[in-house]
């Protein structure tokens, strides 16, 4: 399956050959997907990243406590203090599949970002105050990638933090199942261009990567749960096109 490392992208700074297809400037045409290109119900046997998962811990990173009479810090980077929140899974899809023709997950370990809703984000942090605009329009504020509300789970308008990962088990992810919801494949792909930008400072044209992970749909489940990290009462999300 395929992962942003194996994309055909290259870094603005080091041209090399002909020149590279990169995006320079979150223009119109390259703004994050649309709201309903976001959320779809869990489909799939395995995990894919840009899963989302709940009760997901992240204690133990360093805070800062905020307190309602206190400015906001004037960084871009949310410090406040996440105990358990909602986690997107930003491992990459491929890293956790077996690739040896063995049975099961590649490794037990599984990174995942905190979700946190904008308006304490915007209340705490005063530069992605500022630029408020442009992350609901554009997504184009680094360490964030802004998350459209999902009925009867995330409540409001959300960002997932990619400064602050955490690990966990994969054993954990599915005792109790945790998994509530999946990305869909533009939305998927949004995921990879903002851990590229992020992570690697390098930019990517989205028409750089394929939609849709290799044998994707040799993981679509037939009946629920679809794995063991669906909770077997039923999903909790309506279900969209894909």
């Amino acid at each position: 399956m395929s992962s942003p490392s194996r994309a055909s992208a290259r870094s603005t700074e080091k041209p090399s050959g002909a020149a590279p297809k990169v995006a320079l400037g979150m223009g119109p045409g390259e703004h994050r997907p649309h709201d309903h290109e976001c959320w779809t119900q869990s489909w799939s046997t395995t995990l894919f990243a840009g899963d989302l998962f709940e009760a997901v811990p992240f204690g133990n990173q360093p805070t800062v406590i905020y307190v309602g009479d206190e400015k906001p810090v004037t960084g871009k980077h949310f410090v406040g203090e996440v105990a358990f929140s909602h986690g997107l899974l930003i491992t990459p899809t491929c890293d956790m599949t077996e690739q040896r023709g063995v049975s099961g997950p590649a490794h037990p370990c599984r990174v995942l970002v905190p979700i946190i809703a904008l308006s304490r984000v915007l209340e705490q942090t005063a530069s992605v105050r500022e630029s408020e605009n442009l992350l609901r329009s554009r997504d184009s504020i680094q360490p964030y990638m802004y998350l459209p509300a999902l009925p009867e789970v995330l409540d409001e308008e959300s960002v997932a933090c990619l400064f602050r990962p955490s690990l966990v088990s994969d054993e954990f992810l599915a005792q109790p199942p945790r998994r509530i919801a999946q990305l869909q494949p533009q939305a998927r792909r949004h995921l990879k261009v903002k851990l590229a930008a992020y992570w690697g400072r390098v930019a990517i044209d989205p028409a750089e990567l394929p939609l849709h992970e290799r044998d994707e749909e040799a993981t679509r489940a037939g009946e629920w749960p679809p794995s063991r990290y669906d909770d077997p009462s039923g999903p909790r999300i309506a279900s969209h096109s894909q």
